[in-house]
């Protein structure tokens, strides 16, 4: 990834969600996400096992609406991970 991203970080069961939000490459008034699943204190630009992107099939309107479903994706994995 590339630094100077903004990643967004919240706690859930144990483990930490980093997500960003990137401008979609084909329509920049659309917002895609990358998210980063990690044990608690890691650095979100390290590279992660449990990764995830929206891709090109779900774009969001807003930088806010891409960043909230990233989280709601890396809530999903984690629940995954732990069944």
């Amino acid at each position: 990834m590339e630094s100077g991203q903004d990643w967004h970080t919240e706690s859930y069961k144990g483990m930490e969600v980093h997500v960003t939000a990137l401008p979609h490459e084909r329509d920049s008034s659309r917002w895609d996400y990358t998210v980063r699943i990690a044990q608690p204190g890691d650095d979100s630009t390290s590279e992660s096992e449990l990764t995830a992107e929206s891709g090109d099939d779900a774009d969001y309107p807003t930088r806010d609406a891409a960043v909230e479903a990233g989280f709601i994706k890396g809530y999903t994995m984690i629940d995954e991970l732990l069944s």
